[in-house]
């Protein structure tokens, strides 16, 4: 099994810190803004081999009674390679959830699973787009604000080399949980893909994206 695996270097800049879907809030919306920098990249501007990129992330959330949706949207700039490939291009990816209590099903206050129901999904770049649709279950966890497991069909609709691949799975888990050292405010995030073989010669893949975050704002005396 293949892994992408990508260091990053990243400076937020954050409108909001806070993701709580799955735990009951309504009507809550948050958007923020990241800038990331990092080297060893493949499939960019130097083709197979390792370049640099900077990356602009504009990322949102809301969630409402019924609900939530989530996207985000990547600009990004790679910084070498030879000059006869892209050199700045954009993906993104956007997701609806639909909760299982708007369709009739219950899960009481005091159990594991807050929330099964529908899952749809589109991943979206130069050339290349995917739809995804399944199910997503919000987990009550201690110590979490989020914790949830997707599990998808993986359609590839286009493809940017018109390979023909096979319709495969995505499992996701993503997770938030905040902690304090001292007086200072933390939290560790992030998502991981697990996404099947896709014949063709494309192996089955992982995408990990965990995130450790310091609350700057609180440090300075902000609420």
């Amino acid at each position: 099994m293949e892994k992408l695996l990508h260091k990053n270097i990243a400076a937020t800049a954050m409108v909001a810190v806070s993701m709580l879907a799955g735990s009951g809030v309504q009507a809550f919306s948050t958007t923020e803004a990241q800038l990331h920098f990092g080297d060893g990249y493949r499939l960019g501007r130097n083709g197979l081999d390792e370049t640099a990129r900077t990356t602009i992330t504009l990322e949102h959330f809301t969630a409402f009674e019924h609900g939530d949706v989530f996207f985000f949207v990547d600009l990004f700039s790679d910084h070498d390679g030879p000059s006869t490939n892209t050199q700045s291009s954009h993906y993104g990816e956007i997701y609806g959830h639909l909760n299982g209590s708007a369709l009739g099903l219950s899960f009481g206050e005091s159990g594991f699973i807050s929330d099964i129901g529908p899952d749809f999904g589109i991943n979206q770049g130069d050339d290349f787009l995917v739809g995804l649709y399944g199910l997503r279950a919000s987990f009550k966890v201690p110590g979490f604000n989020v914790f949830t497991f997707g599990v998808y069909a993986y359609d590839n609709v286009t493809d940017p080399f018109d390979r023909n691949l096979d319709t495969t799975y995505q499992a996701t888990f993503v997770w938030n949980a905040p902690f304090e050292v001292g007086s200072q405010k933390f939290s560790a995030q992030g998502f991981v893909d697990f996404i099947g073989d896709q014949g063709a010669g494309v192996d089955s893949q992982i995408v990990f994206s965990p995130q450790l975050r310091w609350d700057i704002g609180h440090a300075f005396g902000g609420a």
